[in-house]
């Protein structure tokens, strides 16, 4: 979760992605498909000035998906780092 409120989760096996809700509302704000489940933990840092969001995109549980071993990071808006 971000200090603005930004609360990210994957652990979808069966269909890879991650998703973006609103604290406050639980109103999904944003969604992608990663190469394989995130069923890893989310991490948010900063670095330079800008907050990302992490997470590894391995696969593994479902053995029907596609198998991964990915991170991927996403920057997020440069407002929610003064949040």
């Amino acid at each position: 979760m971000t200090s603005g409120g930004l609360f990210f989760i994957g652990a979808t096996n069966y269909d890879a992605k991650f998703h973006a809700f609103d604290k406050s509302n639980g109103k999904l704000l944003w969604e992608t498909t990663l190469p394989a489940a995130g069923n890893a933990t989310p991490a948010v840092y900063e670095a330079g000035g800008r907050q990302f969001v992490a997470i590894a995109a391995g696969g593994g549980k479902n053995p029907k998906a596609q198998p991964g071993g990915s991170y991927i990071a996403f920057v997020l808006p440069e407002d929610e780092i003064s949040k």
